[in-house]
């Protein structure tokens, strides 16, 4: 089972805050039946300084813990990238940081707006050969008016991940209704993370996840690449 949106990387985000605290959560992930973690940092987001060298540095640090403690988890190094509109469709493709080898790139919308450019940089990455995923679009309030739009997305190849913990009503039941509305409108297109930042309020649920939700979730970046073409999904 993977899971393509974590914050374990100790020190650089709201993520783990230190590295016992990114091996415990990995621990965890691993304990509820993770067998690859992804590892996304934020990236150019306006609530945190993460520059390259600190993501290298943190997970050289991590991957070498892991790899002693948790020698059958695998840990691939991604990133969550911000769009916060700034940024031309050009140069926001050619500064991302696919997750692993895979050319799959996980974005993330401000929570109250979709920037006037976000579309164009979405499909700038399917030109570019690139496949977006959507980080936990049932947050951003802008995509709620643009069903269209998302639609259109999806149509062209992007995802839409889901975050476990909104989907089992844990953080209210706005993010509940938004999450499983998504679900059912695009399910060939949704995956399922965690999200997870720590042991707490944000702790991974793979515990509780409803056997008919696995379907749902990847097993491996390659299955992610070809995402989407799974035919009669059924009805959530």
């Amino acid at each position: 089972m993977l899971d393509l949106h974590t914050h374990v990387l100790p020190g650089l985000d709201d993520g783990a805050v230190d590295l016992a605290a990114g091996l415990a959560l990995c621990r965890r992930l691993h304990e509820q039946g993770v067998t690859t973690v992804v590892a996304t940092p934020h990236w150019h987001s306006p609530r945190f300084e993460v520059e390259g060298a600190g993501i290298a540095q943190a997970w050289e640090a991590l991957r070498a813990l892991v790899s002693a403690e948790l020698p059958r988890l695998i840990l691939v190094l991604g990133a969550e990238h911000h769009c916060s509109g700034l940024e031309a469709p050009a140069a926001f493709v050619a500064g991302c940081r696919p997750l692993g080898d895979s050319p799959v790139v996980l974005v993330e919308l401000p929570d109250d707006h979709v920037p006037a450019n976000a579309w164009a940089t979405l499909f700038a990455l399917i030109r570019a050969g690139r496949r977006p995923v959507l980080a936990h679009p049932e947050r951003c309030r802008g995509l709620r008016g643009q069903r269209e739009q998302v639609a259109a997305l999806v149509e062209a190849g992007g995802l839409l991940q889901l975050t476990l913990g909104h989907l089992l009503g844990v953080h209210g039941w706005r993010m509940r209704w938004h999450s499983r509305a998504l679900l059912r409108r695009h399910p060939a297109a949704c995956l399922i993370a965690s999200d997870s930042h720590d042991l707490g309020v944000r702790r991974p649920q793979w515990d509780r996840l409803p056997a008919g939700w696995r379907r749902f979730v990847p097993t491996d970046l390659e299955s992610v690449s070809s995402w989407g073409s799974l035919k009669d999904l059924g009805k959530v």
